[in-house]
């Protein structure tokens, strides 16, 4: 099975991310990281859901 991981966060998301991110770790991350570590953790989710380890960048 081939996944399909963005390259990309909407604002929308982009937001939810620091929001979640300020809850959890009690401080603010800017837009930019917030969207680096969005993006890397849903490749890292997408690689440990896979089976073959195949993904792809959408």
């Amino acid at each position: 099975m081939k996944l399909r991981v963005p390259t990309e966060l909407s604002d929308k998301q982009t937001e939810e991310f620091q929001r979640i991110y300020r809850e959890r770790f009690g401080e603010d991350i800017s837009r930019e990281d917030a969207i680096e570590e969005g993006l890397n953790l849903i490749s890292f989710i997408a690689l440990v859901i896979s089976k073959d380890g195949d993904i792809t960048e959408q």
